[in-house]
């Protein structure tokens, strides 16, 4: 396919513009695809605004649905017009972790949107093994949510809930919203959302929380154990704070799971009565880090697909606004300097 497209290109730290570059040509065992929505994911606000990308320029973009366009010469399985998402990350196949099937802790990775252009642009090319063919009922604005939904799934996978224990989410951003879904999914029976943001955890609530906890207004470890005689059985930590980091282990119960899903570029100092907790409590502390298993990209990705097919995953009412490739730098510094009030902000290339 010849021409020009749109795209938000990141000239530099700080600098993005909308420029018209060439539509990305396949090679043979490539797909074109038509990009319908792309989410901003947290990760583009920091590589775009402050700590800076693996290359320039860059166009961002690695959650995103759309429809293909062009397939290469050994493309089989995908055709053209065929509604699709696309698994980001494109590990190396060399290194020990790929070998054991553990792609998402490959040593040598690329991600689409990081390494190489993604999905801020009327078109991306990506490899065929990473397009996922989505049914008719599942519409492109929900679609462009499975990548986070996946990171959702593959956290809380790790923490083995049993059907009636409590769950606790702490941080009620896009990855906490998602997850705390997948709790009542894994069969939760009381699901506590824990941010310090009215309106994040109103939107909790509409989508499946039990009860929350603002915790500007009350100490949310005291709150957790009173509500749970002793502590969650799960907690999981999606907001990337070294301070609900700490409250996460102080408030599983003895014998509880306590899974990591934010970043904070930060160390972590724990207290003496954490770390008391964590020895005398016996408590679990896992890491969890993107969604990929093997067969690639793996389950958490056939269960988002799954769940948000059928209207347990929702997504939409996450959406806070849907915006032009042209207001992707305004947004971006927006999101950056926290002078935008938003959720979760999709580019929408629909039209």
């Amino acid at each position: 396919m010849e021409g020009k497209m749109k795209a938000a290109v990141l000239q530099s730290l700080g600098n993005i513009k909308t420029e018209m570059v060439d539509i990305p040509k396949i090679n043979d065992e490539e797909v074109l695809i038509k990009v319908k929505f792309a989410g901003i994911c947290g990760s583009d606000v920091p590589r775009s605004m402050t700590t800076g990308a693996r290359l320039y320029p860059l166009i961002l973009g690695h959650e995103f649905s759309g429809q293909v366009v062009e397939v290469g010469a050994n493309v089989t399985e995908i055709q053209s017009e065929d509604r699709v998402v696309v698994a980001p990350l494109i590990p190396c196949g060399e290194c020990q972790h790929c070998k054991a099937g553990n792609y998402g802790l490959c040593d040598n990775y690329n991600i689409i949107g990081t390494g190489s252009n993604g999905a801020f642009a009327e078109y991306v090319k990506v490899p065929k093994n990473h397009v996922l063919k989505i049914d008719d009922e599942l519409d492109f604005e929900t679609a462009a949510g499975i990548e986070p939904a996946a990171i959702g799934y593959h956290g809380l996978q790790k923490a083995n809930i049993e059907p009636g224990e409590t769950v606790v989410i702490m941080g009620c951003g896009s990855i906490g919203q998602l997850t705390l879904q997948w709790a009542k999914i894994f069969g939760a029976s009381t699901v506590i959302a824990v941010d310090i943001f009215d309106d994040k955890l109103k939107l909790a609530k509409e989508l499946g929380a039990d009860i929350t906890i603002n915790s500007k207004e009350e100490d949310p470890v005291e709150k957790i154990r009173d509500l749970t005689n002793g502590g969650a059985d799960v907690v999981a930590e999606t907001a990337g704070n070294v301070i609900t980091q700490q409250q996460s282990i102080l408030a599983a119960k003895k014998k509880g799971r306590v899974v990591f899903l934010g970043i904070t570029h930060k160390g972590l100092d724990l207290e003496e009565k954490t770390m008391d907790h964590i020895l005398r409590g016996e408590i679990t502390v896992q890491g969890s880090w993107n969604s990929y298993t093997p067969a690639y990209p793996g389950l958490a990705w056939k269960a988002t697909l799954d769940y948000m097919t059928k209207g347990d995953i929702q997504f939409k009412k996450m959406v806070s606004h849907k915006i032009s490739i042209e207001e992707v730098g305004e947004y971006l510094k927006g999101m950056a300097d926290r002078t935008l009030d938003f959720n979760k902000v999709l580019v929408s290339l629909e039209n």
